[in-house]
């Protein structure tokens, strides 16, 4: 038995444990995305990078702006998160953003 087998097997059989120990709830968040897509080794994310990256700098800045230009009118904390995110989506070429994007344009037109 080569190492790679007898790893990927201990990785398999690892996997399984965790996957069984799991409460239903969790199996089925899991089967959903697919269990041969679910890596439960992965790293977690960094928190810093929500924050620190150059998309999330800029998206900052980007919004900081858009409030400057509605005469510093600054919204909740709730909307503000949404613009973030709408921001550092499209930034990103993030799909969810792109369609918020296509929508809010179709809509304009729409009216208009």
């Amino acid at each position: 038995m080569a190492v790679d087998d007898r790893d990927e097997k201990e990785y398999e059989l690892k996997k399984k444990a965790i996957f069984d120990s799991m409460a239903k709830r969790g199996q089925e968040r899991i089967l959903r995305m697919g269990y041969d897509n679910w890596d439960p080794f992965q790293e977690p994310k960094d928190p810093r990078e929500r924050i620190f990256s150059s998309a999330s700098l800029r998206s900052t800045a980007i919004v900081n702006e858009f409030y400057q230009s509605q005469a510093g009118r600054e919204e909740s904390v709730a909307l503000h998160k949404e613009l973030f995110d709408l921001c550092k989506g499209l930034l990103q070429d993030e799909p969810r953003a792109r369609v918020i994007y296509q929508f809010c344009n179709w809509y304009k037109e729409k009216l208009g």
